[in-house]
C-alpha cells in the first residue's frame, strides 16, 4: 500500500484541442472567480508586477512568496502572497500610494488583515515591510541565483528560467511541467523557489506559445510535450552548477500525463513528483470532469446525458475513425442548447483534420503504464475534494500501481481542491506545512545534504 495520509484557468480555446485546455484546469477556478474581488490592475503594470514577484524571509523568520496570477485572471496582473507556514494565501489589493493591502480571505477584502509595502529601488524589489496587528516587520528577498535561459527542441524556442540555490553547487535539480491552457512561467515559481531555497535547483518554463516561447500550446500533443520536456532535461544536464546523478520531474494536473512518460524512458530521471494527477485515462477523466461541470451548474439529467452523448461521440470518431456522419448530425441537432459552444468544438472539424490525429493521441494516454515502468521514488498529491478528479478512482488506482511495486507514496489532502486549496471558492488558502512536506519530500529523494 503506499503511504497515504487522508490527510480559472481562464476556459480555454475550442479551436485546436478544446479538451485539453478545459481537462485539468489550474488554481484559480471560473466559478471562483465569477464572485471574488479581483483587484484593479490600474496601479500595477505587467513590468511593476513581475519585479515584486518572488520569495522573501520575513525578519521572524517567516517564508512567503508573491506570485502573478496573470495566467489565471485573464491576462491582468494579479498579485497573490502565499505564507508557506500557515498556508495562507491572500491576493494583494493595490493602493494609490503605492503599498498594498490583503483581506482574510483570499480574493476578498472586505476586513483588512495586513499590508505590505515593497521596496522598489531597485528590480527585482530587493525587500518589503510587512505590517499586521501592530507589528511591522522588515523582509528581505531570499538570495536565489536566477538565470533566463533559451533552450532549443528542433526549431521551438523555449524561454525560461533556471533557479539555483544559494552557494555553491553542483546541485540537484528538477524540471517544472506545467498543467493545461497557456501557462508562463509564472505560476510554477510559487513552490519552484521554496525549492530552490531548500537546495534544490528549478527549471521552469514558458508552455509552447505562451510568455517567450514559440509555437503553440493550443493542440499540443502529448508526444511532442513530452519531447519539450526531454529538451529542458537534456539542458539541465550541461549545466555545471547541475549534478546530473540528481534530476528529478514536477509535473502539476495535465502535465501528470507527461512526466511518467518521460521518467519511464529516462535513466536520469530519478524521482518524480505529480501534483492533483490522474491516474487513468483521458477519455475517462474528461467525462468525469465534463459532467461534474454541468451538474454543479444546475443542469437537468437529461441535459448532461445529451452532453455526455456528444462528448461520447466525439471521442469514439477520434479513437476509432467510425460514426462521424452520426456526430456531425448530432452536434446540429444539440446546436441551441446553453452548454453547446463551450463543451466541443463550435465547428466539427473535417473527417481528415489532423485534429482528430492529436485527440486520439490525448484519450489514449493511459498513465498507469508508465507508472508500471518506473524504478524511482514517486510521490502523488491529491485532494480530498476536487472538483475535476474523482479521487476515489483515481486513488484505488494508485493503490493498485503501489501494490505492484512501484514506489509511490500517495497524500490524500483533506478537504483540499484541486488547486490543494481549503474553503469555499479556495478562500481559506493551503493547508498548514503543505509546501513544507513536498519540500521534504523532495529534499530527500534529490539527497540534498543539509
Amino acid at each position: 500500500m503506499p503511504k497515504r495520509e487522508e490527510a480559472v484557468k481562464r476556459q480555454g480555446r475550442f479551436n485546436a484541442l478544446w479538451v485539453g485546455a478545459l481537462l485539468l484546469a489550474a488554481r484559480v477556478t471560473a466559478p471562483a472567480l465569477a464572485v471574488a474581488q479581483i483587484p484593479s490592475d490600474e496601479l500595477l503594470p505587467l513590468a511593476r508586477a513581475d519585479a515584486l514577484t518572488g520569495l522573501y524571509i520575513l525578519e521572524d523568520g517567516r517564508l512567503v512568496h508573491v506570485v502573478n496570477l496573470l495566467d489565471q485572471v485573464g491576462g491582468r496582473s494579479v498579485l497573490s502572497v502565499t505564507e508557506y507556514a500557515t498556508g495562507r494565501a491572500r491576493a494583494l489589493y493595490p493602493l494609490a500610494d503605492s503599498s498594498f493591502e490583503a483581506g482574510t480571505a483570499w480574493f476578498s477584502r472586505d476586513t483588512i488583515a495586513f499590508r505590505i509595502r515593497f521596496t522598489e529601488t531597485a528590480r527585482p524589489a530587493p525587500a518589503l515591510t510587512w505590517t499586521e496587528g501592530g507589528r511591522v516587520l522588515q523582509g528581505r528577498r531570499a538570495p536565489l541565483v536566477e538565470r533566463d535561459v533559451t533552450i532549443m527542441n528542433g526549431d521551438i524556442r523555449l524561454a525560461g528560467t533556471l533557479v539555483l540555490p544559494p552557494g555553491p553547487g553542483p546541485h540537484p535539480a528538477l524540471v517544472m511541467v506545467s498543467g493545461s491552457g497557456p501557462e508562463t512561467r509564472r505560476i510554477p515559481r510559487y513552490v519552484g523557489d521554496l525549492l530552490a531555497w531548500h537546495g534544490v535547483a528549478v527549471l521552469v518554463t514558458d508552455k509552447r506559445g505562451t510568455g517567450g516561447s514559440t509555437g503553440t500550446w493550443n493542440g499540443l500533443g502529448q508526444a511532442t510535450w513530452a519531447g519539450d520536456v526531454e529538451a529542458q532535461l537534456d539542458f539541465l544536464r550541461r549545466q555545471p552548477d547541475v549534478d546530473t546523478t540528481r534530476l528529478g520531474l514536477y509535473g502539476n494536473s495535465e502535465g501528470g500525463y507527461v512526466v511518467p512518460v518521460v521518467a519511464a524512458r529516462r535513466a536520469d530521471v530519478r524521482f518524480l513528483v505529480c501534483r492533483v494527477c490522474a491516474a487513468l485515462p483521458h477519455s475517462t477523466v474528461s467525462v468525469d470532469i465534463q459532467s461534474g461541470i454541468l451538474r454543479r451548474e444546475g443542469l437537468a439529467e437529461a441535459e448532461v446525458a445529451r452532453a455526455m452523448d456528444l462528448l461520447e461521440r466525439t471521442m469514439r470518431f477520434a479513437a476509432e475513425r467510425s460514426g462521424y456522419d452520426s456526430l456531425v448530425a448530432y452536434a446540429a441537432q444539440v446546436a441551441d442548447r446553453p452548454w453547446r459552444n463551450r463543451f466541443a468544438p463550435r465547428q466539427i472539424p473535417a473527417r481528415d483534420a489532423p485534429y482528430w490525429d492529436t485527440y486520439r493521441e490525448m484519450l489514449g494516454a493511459d498513465p498507469r503504464e508508465q507508472y508500471a515502468r518506473l524504478r524511482i521514488p514517486v510521490l502523488v498529491v491529491l485532494g480530498e475534494r476536487d472538483d475535476r478528479l474523482l479521487v476515489a478512482r483515481h486513488r484505488a488506482a494508485f493503490d493498485s500501481l503501489a501494490q505492484r511495486g512501484v514506489n509511490l507514496t500517495l497524500w490524500v489532502i483533506p478537504e483540499a481542491s484541486h488547486g490543494l486549496m481549503l474553503g469555499e471558492r479556495n478562500s481559506a488558502g493551503y493547508p498548514p506545512d503543505l509546501h513544507e512536506r513536498i519540500v521534504r519530500w523532495v529534499t530527500a529523494a534529490a539527497g540534498v545534504r543539509e
